[in-house]
């Protein structure tokens, strides 16, 4: 009996000693052998590092060039065209006469207004004798006197329509096409022809109302017309003072010289205008960017981790944001894996970034 617990324990302790270095490793990456495949590897980014620049932005714009001063020709009475003063496509000069309509109705009635305003005047001349004699009463004076002031007054009315008879330059100008001839019968709706300043010309465009504050009467932009290839040069002269509310654009005006008149109205216009120059401004791609609830952040490389940096923008275009505030020079600013960025997440800086 004792024998067999002897046997009985012996075997035990075999087993036991086989089983130690199992059940007790000597280190514990015998216990967990891959323990280091258990820690995550960092994130490969790409960075950019901030340095301050001053920057000059420019923006295009899409405009048109319109005269100085444009009008369309119209008749003030209706009647018909008994002369044409003018030749299409020719220079005029403010004042001179274009276009003569029939009068011979309201002359006539003139000549009648003024005969009859001189019976009047002799009438009132007699009355205003024998009032001072005591020959008439004053009654009978004061309607002779206002016979004579109404005869005046139809004779400066038909004046008056004479004078809309002849339609006359209003400013030196080119008069383009005519739409009438000499017997054409015009009244207040027929286009007789149009006249255009263009010793100068305008250049209307439209910009977004974020830049609206950077531009100011006086600024200097440069434009571009199909089927010339020199750039021209226009100053700033009025601003829409309002905001369109359907495209969010503000309206703009700029004049230029055109004294060698290649510039026409209607012309298609690009345009460049050059926003106020900016100092110490970071620029860094638009996809480093991140919208928060208030503002923008980015974040930068701070040892081994990634660090979120909030930071103060004022413009942007298609490839860079400008910051203002919120970095520092040398401060790299990740632009690549931006979705997987998170505060003090490791990162690993790829070469050549």
């Amino acid at each position: 009996m004792n024998r067999k617990i002897i046997y009985y324990f012996v075997g035990i302790t075999i087993i036991g000693l086989l089983a130690w270095p199992k059940i007790f490793p000597k280190n514990s990456e015998q216990i967990v052998p891959n323990a280091k495949a258990l820690k995550p590897n960092p994130i490969k980014v790409n960075v950019v590092v901030a340095q301050k620049q001053n920057i000059s932005s420019t923006i295009q714009a899409i405009g048109n060039v319109i005269a100085d001063e444009e009008v369309e020709l119209h008749a003030e009475t209706q009647g018909k065209i008994i002369q044409i003063y003018f030749t299409e496509g020719s220079t005029i000069a403010k004042g001179k006469q274009l276009i003569k309509i029939d009068d011979g109705s309201l002359q006539a009635q003139l000549n009648k207004a003024l005969i009859t305003k001189k019976l009047k005047e002799q009438t009132e001349t007699r009355n205003k004798k024998l009032l001072e004699k005591g020959g008439i009463s004053e009654e009978i004076y004061e309607i002779s006197l206002s016979d004579l002031n109404a005869t005046k007054a139809d004779i400066d009315l038909l004046k008056d329509q004479i004078k809309h008879t002849e339609i006359t330059a209003p400013f030196n100008g080119k008069i383009g096409l005519k739409y009438v001839s000499v017997g054409s019968f015009v009244n207040a709706t027929t286009k007789i022809a149009s006249i255009q300043k263009i010793d100068k010309v305008k250049i209307e465009f439209s910009i977004p109302e974020r830049y609206v504050s950077q531009i100011n009467n006086g600024t200097v932009v440069s434009f571009l017309v199909d089927g010339i290839q020199n750039s021209f040069k226009a100053i700033i002269y009025a601003i829409e003072p309002k905001i369109d509310a359907i495209n969010r654009n503000v309206l703009i005006r700029a004049v230029c010289n055109n004294n060698d008149g290649i510039l026409l109205p209607g012309m298609f216009a690009k345009v460049n205008v050059s926003l106020s120059n900016k100092t110490g401004v970071f620029l860094i791609p638009t996809q480093s960017i991140i919208p928060i609830l208030k503002g923008q952040k980015v974040f930068i490389v701070k040892g081994d981790s990634a660090i979120e940096q909030k930071v103060e923008v004022s413009g942007r275009n298609d490839v860079n944001v400008e910051v203002i505030s919120g970095l520092n020079p040398g401060d790299s600013v990740i632009t690549s894996g931006i979705i997987q960025m998170k505060q003090g997440v490791k990162v690993k800086v790829q070469k050549g970034s």
